[in-house]
């Protein structure tokens, strides 16, 4: 993966908690932290251009935010 600092890497990802914690207010903000770091990780993986790390990483905890969770 491109560089993306460590400390680049946690504000982004707290910047994003935030973001989606607004707009998700009913849903836990510990949920939607582990949505994030697990989204980010695994586009971090592999990646060779970490520019747009953070744009994709909120595009993906929010769509896994919105699918309906099915009631078992």
């Amino acid at each position: 993966m491109a560089e993306y600092g460590e400390a680049d890497a946690r504000s982004s990802m707290d910047q994003i908690v935030r973001e989606l914690a607004a707009d998700f207010h009913d849903m836990p903000v510990d949920t939607i932290e582990q949505l994030v770091r697990g989204s980010f990780g695994e586009l971090s993986e592999g990646a060779r251009i970490a520019t747009f790390l953070p744009v994709l990483t909120k595009r993906v905890a929010r769509e896994r935010l919105r699918r309906p969770t099915s009631a078992a």
